[in-house]
């Protein structure tokens, strides 16, 4: 899906949005582009003429004609004309870069503002998409875009003044064909967008066919899926290369028209012209001009047609671009809670908002929540955590258990009730402050392409060497590491495949509390884990959890049993909490998730210690 295809049209106002965001930072180099593209088309513009005086000289002297002077202007407005090419092109490319590298930077800022529910809705090829190719495209025809129509446009201008004073009749017949011109200009230009449209949504959609084909690897190679994967990506690539012929047919034939109007124009012109100069009432030299101009008027009027045929193409891209850039995050601070965080700073208080730091307690309080409309995940859930609690929330897949600690998190936020940190509203509550607290280690761990050291110190930016070690030990990973060959310096390969899964899950839990933070989630993080790597977690668990308040999502008993509450969910509800050993009393749904799910794995325990 693409994300922006249903939201509000930017056809008329997208290269405004766009040039607003383009042009108010980069105004000097976009005047100087301007001023150089100006420049080159009046010196242009000036050859012809030095051409008819020295055709009118050579009439009227014939051998006393006087040609130096006229030979020095005219290379004196070469060299001109030299400078500004050389000129513009430098600057050109340099506002290019400079405008892709602005656009890069302010879609991937956005996008890290943007709220889990954008990224529930949108590919990663799509976005990928946005953010390279729809964003290259979009900088590199604002910056040559714009010096071609400020040369273009004012060489056309400067063409007909100068084509009305050397003959007017024959100017206007040049004139007459434009009309027709631009009927069939804005027809090909109208169907020229609608096929860049839908060749950037399959450009995107075969972006994300590239994304999943490349990280699925792994899975198609075990499920012999590569040849239906190669008969699915013919699928998208023959639907690209019949859009890209359609497209590319489209522009060809475009500007044969232009060359047909045009050199019938010119054409006519000669006809009337070479009669009056053979009737006397034109001189030679005037001919000749008008006939140059007429030809050199081809050149700026393909490159208009041409440069608006692409701007046509590239309102695809724009509105795909500045669609992205509208979107709002709908996790956010409130105005009231920005205005506090100001005063907050503007007083020195020593917290992000002016209220207390320390967590003391949560309280989830009749909480409505559903990711769709009419398709309820949670329904009428209260739990108190005290502060410093160690919480297990158990249940059948899809019960809300994952949804709890997301709404904890403020990845999304409840559709009715409350979540109160320390009796607050954590709406009323600055993001900053609760998600600087919060510590998360995943089912799935991701690391990024680096070194270990990196990876654990992107929990803390500005954590010490020995802060990273420190929370090495406190996992237990810090000997893994360094029987390492280089030790910290490891490098990770992408999404850390030359790193085992417990040694990921082991570095994740590292950057997790190098910040020290007050709230912990564990969601499913020994379920996808060897034994003996649970073993060092639960080892380091008592003196991690010591003092902070602790969600924890787990399957496995030796993770829970300890927990000072187990919440049970099922169907959105909690029906059930209390410790291990008084769910087990109750004999109630806990007792017999126990006895479904963990009563086997105790036994293999157990068999595997008789038999050591």
């Amino acid at each position: 899906m693409d994300a922006t295809q249903n939201s509000t049209p930017f056809e008329k106002g997208a290269w405004k949005a766009v040039f607003n965001r383009c042009y108010q930072p980069q105004k000097k180099l976009f005047h100087r582009v301007i001023a150089l593209a100006l420049t080159t088309a009046g010196v242009e513009a000036s050859f012809t003429l030095i051409t008819k005086e020295v055709f009118d000289e050579i009439a009227d002297k014939g051998a006393d004609a006087q040609l130096l002077g006229y030979g020095l202007v005219f290379f004196t407005a070469l060299a001109v004309l030299v400078i500004c090419i050389r000129s513009f092109i430098r600057l050109t490319g340099k506002l290019s870069m400079t405008l892709m590298y602005e656009l890069r930077k302010e879609s991937f800022e956005h996008l890290q503002s943007l709220s889990f529910s954008f990224y529930d809705n949108n590919a990663v090829g799509w976005l990928v998409s946005r953010i390279t190719s729809d964003t290259a495209r979009i900088a590199r025809i604002v910056a040559w875009g714009t010096l071609d129509l400020f040369w273009g446009i004012p060489m056309i201008l400067a063409i007909f003044i100068v084509l009305f004073v050397l003959d007017a009749r024959m100017a206007l017949i040049v004139l007459a064909l434009f009309p027709l011109l631009a009927g069939v200009a804005w027809v090909f230009n109208q169907k020229i967008l609608n096929s860049s449209r839908e060749l950037r949504k399959t450009n995107s959609r075969l972006t994300a066919v590239y994304n999943e084909g490349i990280a699925g690897i792994q899975t198609s190679k075990i499920l012999v899926r590569e040849q239906q994967n190669l008969k699915e990506f013919k699928v998208d690539t023959d639907k690209m290369y019949g859009l890209s012929m359609h497209n590319l047919l489209l522009t060809s034939a475009f500007f044969p028209f232009v060359n047909v109007f045009v050199s019938l124009a010119v054409g006519i012109a000669l006809w009337l012209g070479g009669v009056d100069v053979l009737a006397g009432v034109l001189t030679l030299g005037t001919l000749v001009a008008f006939m140059n101009y007429a030809r050199t008027l081809m050149d700026p009027m393909l490159e208009v047609s041409e440069t608006l045929a692409n701007l046509q193409r590239t309102t695809a891209c724009v509105e795909r671009v500045m669609g992205l850039l509208v979107v709002e995050p709908t996790i956010k601070d409130s105005d009231a809670v920005v205005e506090l965080m100001k005063r907050a700073y503007e007083s020195d208080h020593q917290t992000l908002d002016g209220l207390e730091n320390d967590i003391r307690d949560i309280e989830f309080k009749d909480i409505q929540f559903s990711y769709k409309p009419d398709e309820p995940v949670l329904s009428d859930f209260n739990l108190k955590v005290p502060a410093g609690s160690t919480v297990a929330l158990v249940g059948p897949t899809g019960s809300g258990k994952s949804t709890v600690v997301s709404l904890l998190c403020r990845f999304y936020e409840p559709n009715q009730g409350q979540v109160l940190v320390n009796g607050v509203d954590y709406r009323d509550r600055s993001l900053l402050w609760l998600q600087s607290n919060l510590g998360i280690v995943l089912q799935t761990p991701f690391l990024f392409t680096g070194t270990i050291r990196s990876n654990i110190r992107y929990g803390k930016l500005d954590a010490t060497d020995a802060e990273i070690e420190a929370a090495a030990k406190a996992v237990n990973v810090h000997d893994i590491i360094m029987g390492m060959e280089h030790g910290y310096e490891t490098q990770v390969q992408e999404g850390g495949t030359n790193l085992s899964t417990g040694q990921k899950q082991l570095i994740s839990f590292a950057r997790a509390i190098i910040h020290d933070p007050q709230i912990l989630v564990m969601d499913e993080a020994t379920s996808s884990v060897d034994t003996q790597t649970e073993a060092r977690l639960q080892k380091s668990l008592a003196t991690v959890l010591k003092g902070r308040t602790s969600f924890i999502i787990a399957h496995r008993l030796s993770t829970i049993r300890n927990a000072d509450v187990i919440v049970v969910i099922e169907d959105g509800r909690l029906i059930e909490q209390g410790s291990h050993s008084e769910l087990l009393e109750k004999k109630g749904h806990y007792f017999e998730l126990y006895q479904k799910q963990f009563k086997n794995e105790l036994e293999e325990t157990l068999l595997k210690e008789g038999e050591i």
